[in-house]
């Protein structure tokens, strides 16, 4: 009696052998938990050589043959206790269920947390669990595991091919002594943040890599860039879907699709590398890609960027512009980092009136453009005045340009140097670092109003005006 009521312990203290065993053959740590067995009895944390990766999942070993039912040559079942499956359900690690064949030696093991499909229910409700008999502890599982974290690391060869596969993927834009051509490998090393743990992605990344290109040019540049979706969208699809399938970064391609092709915007995001991502960085700067660098600085502030004046008339006498009365003026700041913009625009129905606030909203680019060339549509193009509060070179800035059948060339000087939201974001990461231990204190210069109120016309934009009801 006294050895058939140790049978039972002895059985689970194999398979937990067993396991352990396996795991010292594979790149995994397994820990056995010593508390009482409340349906995890230890966990495995994957490894890549000598590095352990802080990727951890529970583990339930069950051992004998008692637990092996209704099998066939290719699988057999598994009917889990009510409590137990109820307690795997919760656990916020992911949980592996193991069982151990005395019979054979091996080690099958299930993913719980994953295996909806593998659950089955018959006639009167009771839950099994199919387990394949191709689903042993041995490498496959290792490489399981490594795709379920996705730790999936590539060789260098692997490596230069991706590299070479960025390089290939190429947005041409401009015209004439403007033309710039930026590969998707631009776009990925010019997105580097956070010490290049992470990546980001935004419109302006690209705005501000071709002003970055033909700012050391010689003579006049002309702001020819469209960043129409015909020829961006395609560039940024299959750029994101490189880094999917190669497990750079943990990009959310559904919610990527949705700002492109649903609410037609650009996305914007930080994700965060892979261990692959992180390496291929390592790879880039171990084959001497003199560019790969980190981007620290952010803001969430919005910046003036443009401010619009539309005039009843417009001459040009002595070769002087003369402006009439003013009808509008809309102040519109912008965020580069998360791609949206703010508008308020002010309106006045005749001169001897004040002016009167119509709109006040955040709003997305191409919603902007809508507003703008909808509202304006009608107005000749001579009475509309822009006045940049930034670097020209920016989507809405060239959009505007072409919109008002102003595609003119600018002296490259104009293109050099930090726009204002970089050196803000500057300033406020430096701020947020070294401010709280004071050993930094600096005060911006304060920005001035804005709208500016001071008019081209020589009036002055009263605004005392009531906010027009919607």
């Amino acid at each position: 009696m006294a050895l058939s009521a140790r049978q039972p312990a002895k059985q689970g203290r194999a398979g937990v052998i067993a396991v352990e065993q396996a795991c010292n053959e594979l790149d995994l740590i397994w820990r056995s938990l010593i508390e009482e067995d409340v349906g995890v009895d230890g966990t495995i944390e994957i490894a890549l050589g000598e590095f352990p990766t802080g990727k951890i999942i529970g583990v339930q070993v069950k051992s004998g043959r008692s637990y092996i039912r209704s099998k066939t040559e290719a699988l057999f079942k598994f009917y889990p206790d009510k409590d137990d499956l109820d307690y795997w359900r919760k656990l916020s690690i992911p949980l592996f269920l193991l069982i151990h064949h005395p019979g054979d030696g091996n080690v099958y093991w299930v993913d719980v947390s994953s295996a909806s499909s593998e659950e089955q229910h018959d006639q009167d409700g009771v839950v099994s669990i199919t387990f394949s008999k191709t689903n042993k502890l041995d490498k496959a599982f290792e490489a399981y595991l490594h795709g379920r974290f996705d730790l999936t690391v590539y060789s260098c060869d692997q490596y230069a091919a991706l590299r070479k596969e960025l390089e290939e993927l190429v947005h041409r834009d401009g015209s004439g002594h403007g033309i710039v051509e930026v590969t998707a490998l631009d776009l990925f090393v010019e997105g580097l943040w956070g010490l290049c743990s992470k990546l980001q992605f935004h419109s302006s990344l690209l705005a501000d890599m071709i002003r970055k290109t033909v700012r050391e040019r010689d003579g006049q540049i002309p702001i020819t860039y469209t960043f129409n979706r015909a020829g961006l969208y395609p560039f940024f699809s299959t750029y994101f879907s490189l880094l999917a399938r190669h497990h750079i970064a943990l990009i959310d391609a559904a919610d990527i699709s949705e700002s492109l092709y649903g609410k037609l915007e650009y996305p914007t995001f930080i994700a965060p590398l892979t261990t692959n991502g992180r390496r291929f960085v390592k790879y880039l700067q171990a084959v001497g890609l003199p560019r790969v660098h980190d981007n620290q600085y952010m803001t969430l502030s919005l910046h003036p960027h443009v401010q619009i004046e539309v005039y009843a008339s417009f001459d040009l006498i002595d070769d002087q512009a003369r402006f009439g009365p003013y009808s509008d003026v809309l102040a519109i700041s912008f965020n580069a980092y998360l791609d949206y913009y703010h508008l308020s625009h002010w309106h006045r129905a005749r001169p001897e009136q004040p002016a009167v606030e119509v709109a006040r909203q955040n709003i997305h680019y191409h919603a902007l453009r809508d507003y703008i060339s909808i509202r304006f549509k009608d107005t000749p193009k001579n009475n509309v005045l822009f006045r940049h509060r930034d670097i020209p070179l920016s989507p809405l800035i060239c959009w505007l340009m072409d919109w008002n059948n102003d595609r003119h060339e600018v002296p490259s000087s104009w293109l050099r140097g930090r726009s204002g939201t970089e050196t803000m974001g500057f300033a406020d990461e430096m701020m947020a670092i070294l401010g709280p231990i004071g050993v930094a204190t600096t005060r911006e210069p304060p920005e001035p109003s804005f709208p500016n109120p001071h008019l081209a016309n020589g009036e002055y934009l009263d605004r005392s005006g009531a906010i027009a009801e919607p």
